[in-house]
């Protein structure tokens, strides 16, 4: 049985993995900001899971936590970057304080996780790294410019990492879902008081994100168990969309840009040039 390392496990889907993994018969590391909700899951399972308190965008609490994995079960092979946070703003009317926060839960923090683990495992020549990014790390949302930029920014970051380390053994996979019943909404700030200029665009958005807690289509035990099986899988995809929103969105976002590529294919080639 594999040990999982969670983070972000309170609620959604972190809570949701930490369950499945454990229900499995795997060692699990389950990681928040208040180890007092992960209480019950550890008198379910006593013997198996770890609690730990962990703020993935304090470096020290980061090494802390690795280091106490390591120790009680000597080793990791799955790594599940969950933890994170919403942010709702136009870009023009968001404050630096609250962008900074995102991208530091959001970017940083599975960043800091990630390569706090990345010696264990290159040195076992084996792994899985999962990270929960976002449809909204795939394409631009109006409402979420710098959400989408965190998520942007994670997958990136992802994506060069699976070319840097899979001669080694550790494979990586993004997950990015749309809509899930979780806690992203009311996790994050909001500024809702908006320039007339952008009404006619963050009207509708505010209805929809009203409208959402409770309505979601994505079921975070779903985003679970597809975790657990692939990471059983030999050659597992880097990139899981999660759900029919992310799906649709998706393709709609590989259709629009292989247009515009078509389109202007000819302006793009004349930039290789001697001048």
């Amino acid at each position: 049985m594999a040990v999982w390392f969670i983070t972000g496990c309170s609620t959604g889907i972190g809570r949701a993995t930490a369950e499945a993994a454990a229900a499995a018969g795997h060692r699990v590391v389950a990681t928040a900001r208040r180890p007092d909700t992960l209480a019950a899951l550890v008198d379910r399972f006593p013997d198996t899971v770890l609690a730990l308190p962990l703020e993935v965008r304090d470096d020290a609490a980061v090494a802390a936590a690795v280091e106490a994995a390591i120790a009680r079960f000597g080793r990791v092979d799955v790594l599940v970057n969950n933890a994170g946070i919403g942010y709702f703003s136009t870009i023009e009317e968001s404050t630096s304080a609250d962008a900074h926060e995102v991208m530091d839960a959001n970017f940083w923090g599975a960043a800091a996780v990630t390569t706090a683990l990345l010696p264990h495992l290159r040195a076992q020549r084996s792994g899985h790294i999962f990270t929960v990014s976002s449809i909204a790390g795939v394409r631009g949302s109006a409402g979420l410019g710098y959400y989408c930029a965190s998520k942007f920014a994670v997958s990136g970051f992802m994506e060069a990492l699976a070319a840097e380390v899979a001669h080694l053994g550790i494979r990586v996979t993004l997950l990015e879902p749309g809509p899930i019943r979780s806690q992203w909404i009311p996790s994050g700030a909001k500024n809702e008081d908006v320039l007339p200029d952008y009404a006619p665009v963050m009207e509708p958005f505010w209805e929809r994100i009203h409208a959402l807690p409770g309505r979601q289509p994505g079921s975070p035990a779903a985003v679970a168990e597809a975790m657990l099986r692939l990471a059983d899988e030999a050659e597992p995809p880097l990139h899981l969309i999660c759900g029919a929103h992310a799906v649709t969105q998706t393709r709609a976002k590989l259709a629009r840009m292989g247009a515009e590529v078509d389109r202007w294919e000819g302006l793009s080639l004349g930039i290789d040039r001697e001048d």
